[in-house]
């Protein structure tokens, strides 16, 4: 969330003029000259971006516009243009209605600002975040600071000072000036003081408590001005302990302060990368997450026994008094020897990054590009062992689909070939399914001839045959989840395959990747490397179908 700290009410109801045919609601934000929530105003003090969020109740998870601001005589204006949607459609009710009838801005930190002796706060420079509506207009009810200030009492019971707000004669305020005034020359003195550096390195962890330059706040969120008044008129014990603390350790140890203006003399630049940004996460791995059966020790090639199903003539049949069944063979000579595969990687990295920003977060780095580089390569093997095979794997659709087909025409040439799997005998045994981006997007975009609606929508109707996943990961046709895949190949204007896959058709197996460190150092730096195996085996090609589809006509 934007950083508004200060949220300041129109003390005032006001009256919204709402245009529900253009979406817009007008108002006064901001009146000059009066008092909210111990603030007040003038013209010129105030600016802001040419866009600001139109929030409800300040909550920035309720944005519901875009608002314009612009400085009138006597305020500054607003015109919100909410969203379409059920919540911009309820804000403009409740503002037509009157239900929200207070407008309230969020006044980022660090507004410049001076104190009267009435302890009220008139700001001299400010930026406005956001623009809220509220229900009601009550700045008595919102203690932004400790020291809460209000408008002078009149004669009206409704417009009397709470109890708890502290009003400061002449005489005090001048006194606690005077005090604030002393105590920052005497820490604008010590921020002054140098450690003498020579061959040290100093680092900063921790910003000091108070800051007394700038237009931001310190990162622990405490004014010294504020606590110095919250300690001398409202007796606040912790308010007073910050102070004794921080002007304890600011007096008393005047070398080990070092202000943040002085850390680029006594820190030199040097490499971070515990700040370096990588490339994006391991992509997913269909293929491979559902092929992969284990792991390997090293690359002693072992052989992998196969069953010959067009030769295998196993089978049970009805058995005939006095005669033996017939002799049948289960026929494995197809076997294959399986060869691990090496992978590998290096990277060079220079001795300044090295020793400047600290080995092992540099080898922290390059160790996740490493394991992301090596996923996106077992799934690139898994897809290649596939399509090194296209050429003997059946198709699932019985015909051929039309070159350009619709995703509509395509879509239903799929599920006729879904059908026809629940009529061989081992049918059932497909139970996983991939998509080449160029049917994957077809199927995605597939709709009724008559009513454009789609055939695979988001949001499942009853009388549709498949839905497409949140964000499009996946499209379910017939019960067959299809999950996109990227190493099936990138969109093409040739034909290209989907496939549908008993899990156990094809096998892949591969190591851990080995890590080694520094294996080749010179003066100028070292090399990093990585070392695997993979192997894998296209196990039985009748449990894969193909889905072949060309985009252009």
């Amino acid at each position: 969330m934007p950083d508004s700290l200060v949220f300041i009410d129109n003390p005032h109801t006001v009256t919204f003029a709402v245009d529900r045919e253009t979406r817009t609601i007008r108002g006064r934000a901001l009146p000059f000259g009066e008092v909210g929530n111990g603030w007040s105003f003038s013209a010129g003090t105030l600016n802001w971006a040419e866009k600001v969020k139109g929030l409800d109740g300040h909550d920035w998870a309720s944005a519901f516009a875009t608002t314009t601001l612009a400085e009138e005589d006597g305020g500054i204006d607003f015109v919100m243009k909410v969203a379409r949607g059920a919540r911009g459609d309820q804000m403009l009710t409740l503002a037509e209605d009157g239900v929200y009838d207070g407008a309230s801005i969020g006044l980022a930190a660090g507004a410049g600002y001076e104190i009267d002796d009435a302890g009220i706060f008139h700001c001299t420079s400010g930026t406005i975040r956001e623009v809220s509506l509220t229900p009601i207009p009550a700045f008595e009810n919102a203690k932004v600071t400790s020291v809460a200030a209000s408008a002078a009492p009149t004669t009206k019971e409704t417009d009397k000072m709470p109890e708890d707000v502290k009003v400061f004669t002449a005489d005090e305020g001048t006194a606690l000036a005077a005090q604030v005034a002393t105590l920052e020359a005497q820490l604008k003195e010590l921020g002054e003081i140098k450690a003498p550096v020579g061959h040290q390195q100093f680092q900063v962890t921790e910003e000091p408590m108070y800051r007394f330059a700038g237009s931001e706040p310190a990162p622990s969120g405490h004014d010294f001005a504020r606590d110095l008044l919250a300690a001398a008129k409202d007796n606040d014990a912790a308010a007073l302990e910050r102070i004794k603390t921080f002007t304890a350790q600011a007096a008393d140890e005047p070398r080990n302060f070092v202000t943040t203006a002085n850390t680029a003399q006594v820190n030199p630049a040097q490499y971070r990368p515990d700040m370096f940004l990588g490339q994006a996460p391991v992509p997913t791995s269909p293929l491979y997450d559902t092929f992969h059966k284990g792991g390997l020790d090293d690359i002693t090639p072992f052989f992998y026994s196969k069953l010959e199903r067009t030769a295998t003539t196993v089978a049970v049949g009805d058995h005939t008094e006095g005669n033996d069944p017939a002799l049948t063979n289960l026929v494995t000579a197809v076997g294959a020897t399986v060869t691990p595969t090496p992978v590998s990687g290096r990277v060079h990295i220079t001795r300044e990054v090295g020793d400047q920003g600290g080995n092992p977060s540099v080898s922290g780095l390059v160790w996740a590009e490493f394991e992301r580089s090596f996923g996106i390569a077992l799934e690139n093997k898994t897809a290649a062992l596939v399509q090194a095979q296209m050429a003997n794997i059946t198709a699932l659709t019985a015909a051929a689909i039309a070159a350009g087909a619709t995703g509509q025409v395509a879509g239903d040439a799929v599920e006729r070939g879904l059908v026809g799997l629940q009529f061989i005998a081992d049918g059932t045994r497909f139970t996983r399914a991939f998509g080449h981006i160029d049917l994957y997007a077809a199927l995605t975009a597939a709709v009724l001839p008559a009513t454009g609606e789609k055939v695979y929508p988001i949001i499942n109707p009853q009388n549709r045959n498949g839905i497409t996943g949140d964000k499009y990961s996946f499209i379910e046709v017939g019960g067959y989840r299809f999950n996109p895949a990227w190493s099936l190949g990138a969109t093409s204007a040739n034909a290209s395959n989907s496939l549908v896959a008993d899990p156990v058709a094809v096998h892949v197996w591969n190591s851990g990747l080995q890590r080694l460190e520094k294996l080749q150092e010179k003066v100028e730096g070292w090399d990093i490397g990585c070392f695997g195996y993979f192997a894998g085996i296209v196990y039985d090609v009748t449990g894969l179908r193909k889905i072949s589809y060309d985009p252009v006509a």
